[in-house]
């Protein structure tokens, strides 16, 4: 999958972008031409990643839970193009503690750069977005804001919510010129999934083979090219959890059934990577 080169020289900030998916949509971007704005928690990651792009990105390390620093990158990119043509909202954190053992805290910081991040950055955003000819905001979800994850409930929550948001922001902004929409991969392939699959993560995620984040970025590219409110890199996953969800006073029991396949899904996972022997908790 590969942008069309009208796409060359639009500007692009991507949130992220020092993780599995980021990299991806970060390379692929840099290969259509696009100037990249990238940012990241990981200053050595976004480093590493930088070394790898065939053009010199703008790089802005910094917990984007601090809303100084979505006012510092608006100011940066006002400074050096004088408009964003499209903004990618990607980062996320997933945990593997159930409600009853999650610390007060962590509630607060994942709800932040889960959900609020996302909607503080796209509105910081407008008007160097009203700027642009063509522009866009893409946030990556999660099938987990579909189905609810028992083992995961902050991270389900917020992806509800931004499926939530993403949808309502798309509706109204498309009277106004800039095209909003949502990609909502089931489980990737990454160093997250990895360490859900060692430490008790949601057995929803091993139902299938997860994907890999290159998929989840072509389908980055095919929301550029053919702008959609949402797309699903995985439509089976998609049809049958959104089927799930017409029976919410069953859930429990849909989910215990997705879970039982699941087991066997992990339990081959993490035989086929040789990591077995390395599993925390269940």
């Amino acid at each position: 999958m590969k942008l069309g080169p009208e796409f060359a020289g639009r500007v692009a900030l991507l949130t992220g972008a020092a993780g599995g998916i980021g990299r991806e949509i970060a390379k692929r971007l840099d290969d259509a031409g696009l100037r990249l704005v990238l940012c990241d928690l990981n200053q050595d990651g976004l480093a590493e990643l930088a070394a790898e792009l065939k053009q010199e990105p703008l790089l802005i390390a910094g917990d984007l839970c601090q809303r100084s620093l979505l006012e510092h990158i608006r100011e940066t990119v006002e400074e050096k193009f004088g408009r964003l043509d499209i903004l990618l909202n990607n980062a996320a954190v997933v945990r593997t503690d159930r409600f009853d053992e999650y610390t007060l805290d962590h509630i607060e910081s994942d709800l932040h750069i889960n959900l609020i991040t996302p909607l503080l950055l796209s509105r910081i955003m407008v008007p160097l977005l009203k700027q642009a000819p063509d522009p866009r905001i893409i946030n990556t979800i999660s099938l987990g804001g579909v189905l609810p994850m028992p083992e995961s409930p902050l991270y389900s929550a917020s992806k509800f919510g931004l499926r939530g948001a993403t949808l309502s922001i798309a509706v109204d902004f498309e009277k106004k010129g800039i095209k909003v929409g949502g990609i909502l991969p089931s489980s990737v392939d990454t160093a997250q999934l990895r360490h859900e699959a060692l430490t008790g993560g949601s057995a929803l995620n091993f139902i299938d083979p997860p994907q890999s984040p290159s998929h989840v970025a072509d389908e980055m590219l095919r929301m550029l090219l053919e702008p959609r409110y949402e797309r699903y890199p995985k439509v089976s996953d998609a049809m049958l959890v959104r089927l799930a969800m017409l029976f919410p006073n069953k859930i429990g029991k849909i989910i215990n059934w997705f879970e039982k396949k699941g087991q066997a899904g992990r339990k081959r996972y993490l035989e086929e990577r040789g990591l077995t022997s390395q599993v925390v908790r269940w």
